[in-house]
């Protein structure tokens, strides 16, 4: 029911005790209990007089109509479904469980209550403040590396921020979209190989968050709607734009591989020529294979950065050696 009382109070207007209660037939307690969850979800309320609600400003929520109609002809064609939830644990979760037999499929949540991003770490979004959004493509046969498809989707979004104004922005290898220096957004690719090979790639980025909302993030952090110079994009256009972009790339890859994307890697790379460190998990026993042991178990490597290999590989250049690292098994810090 929380969702509905935020639907409705998602134009910014006041709106009194009663006439929630009248719009959506809930109770008194009903209503409180809807508040309380909006709260804990990030929302920020007011109450400018007695018995009324209103935002601290006016939130555009998904719309799958919107979204649908904002995609061009061939990739809404493309696309066999898309979902848009209130909450969700995590997209890429539910997106890995869902439609096998209905891919290319996208999914979008308002809120996640355990968003992932890269080796465990947590993804915090506010709800309505940000994107959420999880793609899958399921392959017969891929024979392409999946380090490279990490580096072409990292590439797309970047692209798309770029085409909507987001000038300075760049990757830090394999998948973090930066501004600045500050974390605009955040990227995960995993996969479920057997009989073919399920492929589900979350995006998750900061659209406008207020000074509290990240209190618990523990890395400097920017919004689209600081790198845009406090000019505001539509929720839905950006979400549109992604899953036009990032489905075509989906596509073509198991032909193209690297190719259509290495000049623009090279563009966007933050790390090529720095010096930089790799934090990398040991090879732990059997048993031992928890997230506190990988994060308390870990080694250092420094070098320079080289750039990436025909495969998406991070190429490090350590004393007169250059070594190759792969995404799943490293951190990379600048």
């Amino acid at each position: 029911m929380y969702y509905q009382v935020l639907q409705i109070l998602a134009d910014g207007c006041q709106y009194s005790t009663e006439q929630l209660i009248r719009q959506l037939t809930l109770s008194t307690v009903e209503l409180e209990q809807a508040i309380k969850t909006l709260i804990a979800y990030g929302v920020r309320l007011h109450s400018p007089a007695a018995n009324t609600y209103q935002l601290a400003e006016p939130v555009e929520l998904f719309d799958r109509a919107a979204i649908l109609a904002a995609l061009p002809v061939v990739t809404r064609q493309q696309l066999k479904r898309l979902e848009i939830h209130s909450v969700l644990d995590s997209t890429n979760r539910y997106a890995l469980t869902q439609y096998s037999d209905a891919v290319p499929y996208a999914c979008l949540a308002e809120y996640q209550t355990a968003g992932r991003g890269r080796q465990g770490r947590q993804w915090l979004s506010p709800i309505a403040r940000g994107l959420c959004l999880s793609l899958k493509q399921h392959y017969a046969t891929l024979d392409k590396p999946l380090s490279g498809l990490n580096i072409a989707m990292a590439v797309t979004v970047a692209r798309v921020l770029l085409m909507l104004g987001a000038t300075d922005v760049g990757i830090k290898w394999p998948n973090d979209i930066l501004w600045q220096g500050r974390k605009l957004a955040g990227l995960l690719l995993e996969s479920r190989c057997g009989n073919g090979c399920d492929i589900v790639y979350g995006i998750g980025i900061n659209v406008k968050l207020y000074p509290f909302d990240s209190k618990t993030i523990n890395q400097p952090w920017v919004d689209l709607y600081t790198v845009l110079e406090h000019s505001s994009i539509s929720r839905n256009t950006l979400a549109a734009k992604l899953i036009d972009q990032c489905l075509q790339t989906l596509l073509i890859y198991p032909q193209v591989g690297l190719t259509a994307f290495r000049d623009d890697w090279y563009h966007f790379d933050l790390s090529y020529g720095q010096w930089v460190t790799l934090e990398i998990p040991h090879r732990l026993k059997k048993g031992n294979m928890n997230l506190n042991s990988l994060m308390e178990n870990k080694e250092y490597v420094k070098g320079t950065a080289c750039g990436i290999d025909d495969q998406g590989a991070l190429l490090l250049q350590v004393g007169h050696q250059t070594q190759r690292y792969v995404y799943g098994e490293v951190s990379l810090r600048l």
